[in-house]
């Protein structure tokens, strides 16, 4: 029992001792684990609070930068996320950097900042040069580091404003232990940041209150950024040491919320720089703005923009004036471009935009050439010019002279066919098959002209076609030739608007059967083409153009065609050869010698025609060979034996020859007469010619002539070819006609050459045979051969009113107002001339109207006239006064009613008027009729004066006043 019971005590005491070791060491073991852990959150207490430190420090530096960068100038606020876009052309391990600042996805705050700060170090203060000022706006993102405080640099700008930064992201929820001391107040997070929530930590035994933190400090406010992404979940913490349940320890007090900390101040300026380099962000630059490159059409160039700016520039090209075709080049971006086989279109200003995340810069380049810019025209001599041939055809033009191929001589001028011409060689190729001949790129911003010549036989089936190419290489075909016709034939097309140019291209197919096509004498011309060549055509042939002796006479030749022709002008009538240029053709004072049928010949390139005008110029002279007028009528001085004479009374000799002459033979007028005594002889003969007449138009010459003697010769009219000399008799008459006047009435019309009129006369056989002529009459158109009868009547009334040669005034009911003659001013105040017409101290005749009453008339008429012949009127009046009336000319017959030819009504002033008219051919004999009608007053005297009625038309009709 004893022994059981010292066992048992031995036991107990055993168990007591185990126990209460079990229990020593269970608490060692605890004491261990917490203080291994508490070694563990103090060794993560101090990482924690190294990280917020730096981070710290990482934010000063950063604000410090973002205040030396300061400029307020707040519109370049989103440059700096473009720069972060730009870091990779840097490197390209920020790729992922950019990557995760787009998407704000970064695995801790830390790593994030830590890598933003870096960049933005890299990229501002890597390698600038002393004199470099970096500003640039930074991006939008998160708290920043302070910068460490750099060497001395210049005086920086004012630094742009720094933007605002990233929410934070939510804290991991630390792991359930001992209740400790407590920490220091954390910094405040974000607003609307919720950290992922942690796992669970081990629940460890209860801890010693701990002492109370010391309040933290103010915490810097962030600058609002944009929500984060939500926070990677915490790693799952440890299970920790399962021990003791211990008691639960009192709660900790809450401590205060940390104070909102103030903007941290603006950085100090920065010492001098120590003038290490980094890579400076500018926008582009270039060595010049401008420059000038002179280039060969068909040489290549290369334009270049190149700049030395980070971050590296986009740059594109421009041509300015919108010519050249942007498929020239071999790209329209990048810092170079390259164009090919320069064309005329290309020359011209090139301009480049370089542009980078600071800025823009442009530059211009300038093509100049001193080609000549007309690379269209050829004549295909020296070679193709500015021509070449077709890479997308099946044969080529060659140059040839004609000797062995068609056509057989070439178009060029002054080369006499044995030039050069460009076609293709037809021999060589199948029906279908082309050959084509391509220009440069020209300037199409207006119409231009392509003029040439070109062969295509018709029978052959060939075809020439004229196309242009524009910048899309689209293809249109401006012109289809199928024949020339026997030779060279000429063709014009406009070549149409294009804003950046055109190709012009000769197309030659090959027809069914050999024959070449050919082109030459190609020409190019600014302006659109005129109408194609057109043969001349004289619209107005074979017209007739009458006018008056002494007109200007205007003979025009109108024609069609193109181009404008020539004129040439021959009157192949003409006694000597006669030529004129140009159109019309005028004749100043026309007369009898300038009449005639004219030919005009129009000639161009195309061909030439030529029509005829013929001109007729109405003359009527009467010769009466008063004293001093011979006329147009002379003797030769060639050709024949005796003269004609002016002789006045009888001849010398008796039983022959006139008394008298036949235009007064009561008042010693005068006639031509030969002279048949001796030293006449038998048929000797007298010529008398008049002026040279047109061939191919009537003219009538009445005369009177005196054929008597008993061994009378004869008289003769004649027409003498200018040209051949040779003579036509018109009319004759022989023999004694008695001792009297008689009249004759020839009609003169030759062909042929203008011809002279002559008068021939021929002695008899003895001196009796002497022969007058008087009163020749000769005037243009048909004869109305009837015996005409003198009508000569002149009248001034210095001496008195005519009434010897038949003029008188009428009085009667009907004709109340008398006529009177007057010398100087009329007997009424206000009315009437002030002197005559004459000689202005002579007289005339007037109505005087003082007295009588309105609507009462006066008449003044001539002598009896002649029928069937016509007469000239010439005379001058004076209407002068403020109630002046009518005057009225009226050609009033034996019977019936008169015809009124002139009418004039009130006043006119002091000047005296001419009328002068042809009064037509009557049925029956008439005179000529003055009326005045008088007015509503005194004041109304009309006055006549230098009265002349001749026979034959007159040669213009005209009413002017006398100044």
């Amino acid at each position: 029992m004893a022994d059981d019971k010292v066992r048992v005590n031995a036991q107990s005491k055993c168990f007591h001792g185990n126990s209460f070791f079990l229990s020593s060491a269970i608490f060692i073991l605890v004491i261990i684990n917490s203080s291994i852990f508490l070694a563990f959150t103090i060794h993560q207490l101090r990482q924690i609070g190294d990280v917020e430190r730096m981070l710290l420090e990482k934010r000063l530096r950063l604000e410090n930068m973002r205040a030396s960068c300061w400029n307020n100038n707040y519109s370049k606020k989103e440059k700096l996320l473009q720069v972060i876009d730009q870091l990779p052309k840097i490197d390209r391990k920020y790729d992922k950097l950019r990557e995760n600042m787009r998407r704000r996805q970064t695995s801790s705050i830390s790593s994030l900042f830590q890598d933003l700060v870096h960049a933005q170090e890299q990229l501002l203060m890597q390698r600038c040069t002393p004199d470099t000022v970096i500003c640039i706006k930074g991006q939008k993102g998160d708290f920043g580091f302070p910068g460490e405080k750099g060497n001395m640099g210049p005086d920086g700008s004012k630094g742009l404003p720094g933007i605002k930064g990233l929410d934070g992201q939510d804290g991991s929820p630390g792991e359930k232990g001992q209740k400790g001391i407590p920490g220091d107040k954390g910094l405040q997070g974000p607003q609307n940041g919720n950290g992922a929530k942690g796992d669970m930590g081990v629940v460890g035994d209860k801890g010693v209150p701990g002492l109370m933190g010391i309040k933290g400090d103010r915490g810097q406010t962030g600058v609002k950024g944009t929500s984060g992404g939500k926070g990677q979940s915490g790693s799952k913490g440890l299970p920790g040491v399962i021990g003791p349940k211990g008691d639960k320890g009192d709660s900790g007090p809450v401590g205060e919320q940390g104070a909102k900390g103030e903007r941290g101040a603006v950085g100090a300026k920065g010492s001098i720089g120590n003038g290490t380099s980094c890579d400076c962000m500018d926008k582009p630059k270039f060595k010049e703005s401008h420059q000038t490159e002179s280039v060969h059409f068909g040489s290549n160039v290369t334009l270049d923009c190149s700049t030395t700016s980070l971050p590296e520039p986009t740059v594109t090209w421009i041509k300015t004036d919108s010519d050249g075709c942007f498929a020239n080049f071999s790209k329209t971006s990048g810092e170079k471009i390259e164009l090919k086989n320069i064309q005329p279109v290309d020359v011209g200003t090139y301009q480049c935009t370089a542009e980078n995340a600071v800025g823009t810069s442009v530059k211009t380049i300038t093509i100049t050439s001193t080609d000549n810019p007309d690379v269209i025209s050829c004549d295909f001599e020296s070679g193709f010019c500015g021509w070449s041939q077709s890479k997308a055809d099946d044969a080529d033009f060659s140059r040839n002279t004609g000797i062995l191929r068609t056509p057989t001589a070439d178009h060029t001028p002054g080369k006499g066919g044995g030039g050069n011409y460009a076609n293709i060689d037809s021999s060589a190729m199948t029906t279908g098959q082309k050959g084509k001949l391509e220009s440069f790129f020209i300037p199409a911003q207006e119409k231009h002209c392509l003029t040439f010549w070109y062969y295509v036989d018709s029978a052959s089936g060939a075809i020439l076609k004229v196309k242009t190419k524009a910048c899309s290489l689209d293809e249109a075909t401006l012109l289809k030739l199928t024949s020339s016709g026997t030779g060279w034939k000429q063709a014009r097309v406009d070549i149409p608007v294009d804003t950046h140019g055109r190709q012009i291209i000769f197309e030659a197919e090959r027809g069914n059967s050999a024959s070449d096509v050919a082109i030459d004498d190609v020409s190019f011309s600014n302006k659109e083409c005129p109408p194609a060549d057109k043969k001349p055509e004289i619209i107005n042939k074979n017209q007739t153009i009458v006018v008056q002796k002494g007109d200007r006479a205007v003979l025009p030749c109108n024609v069609t065609g193109f181009p404008g022709p020539s004129f040439t002008w021959d009157k192949a009538s003409a006694c000597s050869t006669y030529q004129r240029n140009g159109q019309p053709l005028v004749i100043t004072n026309a007369s009898l010698s300038s009449a005639g049928t004219y030919k005009c010949i129009a000639k161009n390139r195309a061909g030439t025609d030529w029509g005829e005008i013929k001109l007729i110029v109405n003359e009527t002279e009467i010769c009466t060979f008063k004293s001093t007028e011979q006329c147009n009528w002379k003797n030769i001085q060639t050709g024949d034996n005796l003269d004609w004479v002016k002789q006045t009374g009888s001849t010398p000799s008796s039983q022959t020859g006139p008394s008298a002459d036949h235009t007064n033979p009561n008042s010693g007028g005068y006639y031509m007469y030969m002279e048949a005594s001796s030293p006449a002889a038998t048929s000797n003969t007298a010529v008398l010619q008049y002026k040279t007449l047109p061939a191919g138009q009537p003219f009538c010459v009445h005369f009177w002539y005196h054929m008597y003697g008993n061994s009378m010769g004869s008289l003769r009219i004649l027409a003498k070819d200018c040209k051949t000399n040779s003579s036509v008799e018109i009319w004759k008459v022989s023999g004694d006609q008695g001792d009297k006047w008689n009249a004759a009435c020839v009609l003169l019309e030759q062909g042929g050459h203008d011809y002279i009129p002559q008068i021939e006369a021929m002695r008899g056989q003895s001196y009796h045979s002497d022969i007058g002529i008087d009163d020749i009459e000769f005037r243009t158109g048909q004869c109305d051969c009837h015996t005409r009868i003198p009508v000569n009547f002149t009248c001034n009334f210095d001496g008195d009113i005519c009434d010897g040669q038949g003029f008188r005034a009428q009085s009667s009911t009907t004709y109340q107002l008398r006529w009177s003659r007057a010398k100087g001013v009329t007997p009424s105040i206000g009315t009437g001339p002030d002197r005559d017409h004459t000689s202005g101290a002579g007289s005339y005749i007037f109505v005087e109207t003082s007295g009588g009453s309105p609507g009462l008339k006066g008449s003044f008429i001539s002598p009896q006239l002649p029928s069937n012949q016509e007469a000239c009127l010439h005379f001058w009046y004076n209407m002068n006064g403020a109630e002046m009336g009518d005057l009225d000319v009226i050609v009033q017959p034996t019977t019936g009613n008169g015809t009124t030819i002139l009418h004039e009504s009130g006043n006119k002033g002091t000047r005296w008027f001419e009328a002068k008219m042809t009064i037509p051919s009557q049925t029956q004999p008439y005179k000529i009729d003055f009326q005045v009608t008088r007015g509503s007053g005194f004041k109304g005297d009309a006055a006549l004066d230098d009265i002349s009625i001749k026979d034959g038309p007159c040669v213009s009709r005209r009413t002017k006043p006398n100044n």
